[in-house]
């Protein structure tokens, strides 16, 4: 397996964080437990990846940074794609949980387009890309269209099945998250798309609730 591909699918592996930060916000009822939860992730894999800089090698992180990162990665910035997910996945629990006061299904919907949309939109990229978006030269339509189906098919079976959403409604919120998420993640932005892709998807879904 080439290393893209390792990459891409530890990105998709970040599927089940909805579920998880879900239960946390369930159980104490407050975005603050989640948020709480995410922000200790964030200076906890913070400290361990200082601690690789400086070759100390802790147990299972130290083995996912050398099969899943770039060589440059590994001495400037160890598990930075990690921390870029997971900042994204906090900066959307603060805008529409916190500021803004929406179901947790808002958030979690966006969370899945980063996960499912965003890997799988690279992976059919380099494996099936052949032509070129006409705004974009770096992305090809073949990956934005599978990457936004995976997407889709993610926020539709987790809305109809662990949020209680009718089948009609949750088709319609999980076209419009897929549809914005990987509107941003097709555009050639500077800002990265870990940020950009929760916040749009969870925004689309915001809109029509």
């Amino acid at each position: 397996m080439d290393l893209e591909t390792r990459r891409q699918l530890i990105h998709m592996s970040g599927a089940v964080t909805p579920f998880y930060l879900q239960f946390f916000y369930e159980r104490f009822s407050s975005w603050l437990a989640p948020e709480a939860l995410v922000a200790g992730m964030l200076l906890i894999g913070y400290c361990i990846a200082l601690l690789y800089k400086r070759g100390i090698r802790l147990p299972v992180f130290a083995t996912l940074v050398d099969i899943a990162e770039r060589e440059d990665v590994k001495k400037h910035s160890p598990g930075k794609g990690t921390f870029r997910f997971f900042s994204g996945v906090l900066a959307t629990m603060v805008v529409f949980g916190s500021l803004l006061g929406a179901p947790f299904f808002v958030v979690g919907s966006g969370i899945l387009v980063l996960a499912l949309g965003d890997s799988m939109s690279t992976l059919a990229g380099k494996k099936l890309g052949r032509r070129r978006l006409p705004y974009n030269s770096k992305k090809s339509v073949e990956g934005s269209l599978i990457g936004a189906g995976y997407a889709f098919l993610g926020v539709l079976l987790y809305l109809t099945i662990f949020c209680s959403v009718g089948v009609s409604q949750a088709a319609a919120l999980a076209f419009a998250a897929a549809a914005a998420g990987m509107l941003v993640e097709s555009l050639p932005l500077r800002v990265d798309d870990n940020f950009l892709i929760p916040l749009a998807g969870s925004a689309a879904v915001y809109a029509f609730i």
